[in-house]
């Protein structure tokens, strides 16, 4: 993720920075021993690549049918793609336009899989389309696709869809400028505030099924024989160590990276992905603004884009702009960032936002299907499960597309064709039933309530959003506070977060560096300030915990901070 700082974050940035050029490798060598060439002596049915929604989604699944699963992160789990979209869970209204019902209806189905089985990440979400004199989409297409989507969502436990005059609107969202409007439509979708923890909780559920899984490492050879791939080589980025491991199968399951890993299995393979970038730009939440989730045409373009309560901000995009440049170099351009200022300043009624209230802003590519100059906004958002034996790589397959809805569905279809290309008596898949850990069994006011009732001298807005982050583990997380009183204190004016849980990141959620507890484990990644101002707290916890020296400490936070911090004006 790159991510550009703005207003006067710069000015502290700049004392805190340091020095020039980061190390390829993260080479900690007194880190906890996580990994060995002994703990990869078996022969894995699945070695899956990539450690994204998508990739964690598999191996969880497998492991959970009782396959032997290697996962490989390149960096930590959730850090790429799946932690810089939107933050919805969707059905994917838009895909009606293109007629791709069946990806619709798979979405909803999917959404409404999450709503239950992952209730403390994922929620519901008022909508709000605010409907204008040129929009590309007037009233009545508006309302036939409002009624077809609700078709489409039988079995929904949220509320189907309201139409409103322009008057109604006005009374019931009064943010948004009344010009030219010509009524508006009202729907429920799902919101996901953190997904970076939904991809951890399923890569450590494939952990806790005998995976084994291992972030911060580096595909970088695989062996062959004949038309196989008998192994893969990766490197340790935290001790630079060079591992092997063998597999049945390799899933490539890395995303916008894709097209690299094809190229270590062969050079026969054609061009895969086609990435389009994605951007955002985060803003706080102002008096007089919006009350509900705006999902609204850019004037420009005519292309939709959204304005989101997020937090105690506003996450405004998505851009969609064909990329072909440097992944690991990734960031929003000046040409997004006013479009997406300009374009909201259209919308708003009661404020004109300018690049000063700009907090930060991310940018992310979607691994979309190769299809040449196609507009993006045509491409499919469905998911491809492409096998290379036609390519003449017979146990290699590649993972093109998704979305962050529907990776579950995706993963028991790998699964699926893993049994099947094994020739393994097949199992099918758990997941539709079994909730990510953590998930609540009593309504989440009831369990906040109670649990801060039990629990004396930790304010409620902490017990709170212990709970948003870890659901019903948040017990966990506060029984470490026992051996450590201390654990108790804010890490930061800017959130809630607390000492207790940089602890519990160490010992239960595989975080090794600065960036995997600051950007991944808590949400103080996520806020005012990126975190910067408690980076010398939880260096000086992790020295501690994982036996780093000082320049390996130094190492992290040189990492941390070339992540989060672009101090270029814009």
């Amino acid at each position: 993720m790159s991510v550009r700082l703005h207003g006067t974050e710069r000015d502290a940035q700049l004392l805190r920075s340091r020095g020039p050029g980061i190390p390829e490798l993260l080479r900690t060598n007194k880190v906890i021993n996580r990994v060995n060439q002994n703990d990869l002596n078996e022969e894995f049915d699945l070695i899956v690549i990539g450690g994204g929604i998508n990739g964690c989604g598999i191996a969880r699944d497998a492991a959970e049918r009782g396959l032997r699963v290697l996962l490989i992160e390149k960096e930590d789990f959730g850090s790429a793609t799946s932690s810089t979209n939107t933050r919805l869970k969707h059905g994917g209204l838009r895909y009606l336009e293109f007629l791709e019902f069946n990806l619709v209806r798979e979405s909803l189905k999917e959404r409404e899989l999450l709503l239950k089985n992952a209730n403390y990440l994922v929620k519901p979400l008022p909508v709000c389309i605010p409907i204008f004199k040129d929009d590309k989409r007037g009233y009545w297409t508006i309302k036939a696709g409002m009624l077809l989507y609700d078709l489409l969502s039988i079995g929904k436990s949220l509320p189907s869809h309201r139409m409103m005059s322009k008057n109604e609107f006005e009374i019931f969202e009064p943010s948004i400028n009344s010009q030219n409007l010509v009524g508006a439509a009202l729907y429920y979708d799902a919101q996901i505030t953190y997904p970076e923890r939904l991809c951890l909780a399923n890569a450590l559920m494939a952990k806790n099924n005998k995976a084994t899984v291992i972030n911060h490492a580096e595909v970088v050879f695989f062996t062959k024989q004949r038309d196989s791939i008998t192994g893969v080589e990766f490197v340790d980025r935290l001790t630079g160590k060079k591992l092997f491991a063998r597999g049945k199968l390799i899933i490539n399951s890395s995303g916008p990276w894709v097209d690299s890993i094809c190229g270590l299995a062969s050079s026969d393979i054609d061009r895969k992905i086609g990435g389009t970038k994605g951007s955002h730009i985060v803003i706080k939440q102002f008096d007089g603004g919006p009350k509900n989730a705006i999902y609204v045409s850019a004037k420009s373009d005519r292309r939709p884009f959204f304005i989101i309560p997020w937090q105690d901000y506003y996450l405004i995009g998505t851009t969609d702009i064909h990329f072909d440049g440097d992944l690991d170099k990734l960031k929003i351009s000046n040409k997004e960032i006013s479009y997406l200022i300009n374009e909201s300043n259209r919308v708003f009624k009661n404020k004109q936002i300018s690049i000063e209230d700009i907090i930060f802003s991310y940018a992310g590519v979607r691994p979309l299907p190769f299809v040449g100059d196609k507009d993006p906004a045509g491409i499919t958002r469905r998911h491809l499960i492409f096998d290379h034996k036609k390519e003449g790589v017979s146990n290699f397959i590649s993972i093109i597309g998704g979305k962050l809805t529907t990776y579950r569905n995706l993963s028991e279809g790998v699964a699926d064709l893993a049994f099947k290309k094994l020739g393994y008596k097949f199992i099918p898949t758990k997941t539709k039933r079994n909730p990510i850990p953590g998930n609540l069994n009593i309504s989440e006011t009831r369990f906040k309530e109670t649990l801060s009732r039990s629990i004396e001298g930790i304010p409620f807005e902490v017990i709170s959003h212990l709970v948003d982050l870890y659901g019903t583990n948040s017990i966990d997380v506060l029984k470490l506070l026992q051996k450590d009183p201390g654990g108790r204190k804010l890490l930061s004016p800017n959130g809630f977060d607390i000492f207790g849980q940089v602890d519990y990141a160490v010992t239960e959620e595989m975080a090794f560096t600065v960036s995997d507890v600051i950007l991944r484990r808590l949400s103080l990644g996520l806020r005012e300030g990126m975190g910067t101002d408690c980076v010398e707290a939880i260096g000086s916890k992790l020295k501690q915990s994982l036996g780093l020296t000082n320049e390996e400490l130094s190492t992290q936070v040189d990492d941390y901070f070339s992540k989060v911090v672009n101090l270029r004006k814009v």
